[in-house]
């Protein structure tokens, strides 16, 4: 109990090659505290096939009688990951980023984001002048599909589990799953991938932000879901969706299309206006 990983000056974590986490908590650990670090994909070669890969993972997947400690929470404070980026390996990737399974964990500013842009390969490490931009003039490499490949951002499956200042960026398919009861968020921003097709992602349904049948008294507020579909026209049938019969409150949700192509046809449930105007105020529904 009571362990502190804290890094100082921004500490960067490579995930181990395995598929296992930088960092994991064991199972009804009381207040412990992890702040300050930066995680990074690796090129995986996972030790069993069937295993999720993620950066952080507190507690165990399907585990019992972990539900926390109420007055001795554990902490995540100013954790950001990366899926891409500096890496010049295009192949780098991972399952879910960060994964909770325990209760009675708080997070504080947590930014969870697959590359949407990554370094310029150098001279005479492929050819002898180096990589040239692939959507000149900006003076590094967009992320194109099937590159830094991650799924999701942020997987939560514990119980009165609460995240202030959450932002989860470009993953493939939900960014955020929320499975755990009395949950709370309060300001979360998302901008879905940009190098998706329709096919792969508006076809499946996936989601800026999902809570599930099994979150029962959910609560967030300040839910912005945003586009720039660069390469394909993406239908995106809803931005946020609660099953309702959990009794969740969703409370200022909107959307806002950036830039390029496609829409997100609904804010929240099949509810609200499409974001189809990149010169528009964002679609809040209320």
């Amino acid at each position: 109990d009571n362990q502190v990983l804290l890094g100082l000056g921004l500490a960067t974590l490579i995930a181990p090659t395995n598929g296992e986490p930088c960092v994991k908590v064991l199972p009804r650990k009381a207040g412990v505290r992890v702040a300050g670090i930066m995680l990074e994909a690796s090129k995986l070669k996972k030790k069993k096939h069937d295993m999720v890969a993620c950066f952080i993972e507190w507690g165990d997947e399907g585990g019992a009688n972990d539900s926390g400690s109420p007055s001795n929470p554990g902490v995540l404070s100013d954790v950001f990951a990366r899926v891409g980026g500096s890496n010049l390996d295009r192949s780098v990737s991972t399952d879910i980023m960060v994964r909770i399974h325990s209760g009675n964990v708080y997070g504080d500013n947590l930014w969870l984001w697959r590359a949407d842009h990554v370094a310029l390969i150098p001279p005479n490490q492929g050819n002898a002048a180096g990589e040239v931009p692939n959507f000149p003039p900006l003076d590094y490499h967009q992320t194109t599909l099937s590159e830094v490949p991650c799924e999701t951002g942020l997987e939560v499956n514990g119980d009165d589990v609460t995240i202030h200042d959450l932002a989860v960026e470009h993953t493939t398919k939900d960014q955020t799953v929320w499975n755990g009861k009395n949950g709370n968020v309060q300001f979360y921003q998302c901008e879905l991938p940009y190098d998706v097709n329709h096919a792969s992602f508006g076809e499946p349904g996936y989601l800026g932000y999902k809570v599930t049948e099994t979150a029962d008294g959910h609560v967030a507020g300040g839910v912005g879901v945003y586009s720039n579909f660069r390469d394909y026209t993406v239908q995106v049938p809803t931005a946020i969706r609660y099953s309702e019969n959990t009794g969740a409150i969703i409370n200022n949700p909107f959307t806002k299309m950036l830039n390029n192509n496609g829409v997100i046809n609904s804010v929240i449930n099949g509810n609200g206006d499409p974001a189809n105007n990149k010169d528009g105020p964002p679609v809040f529904f209320s």
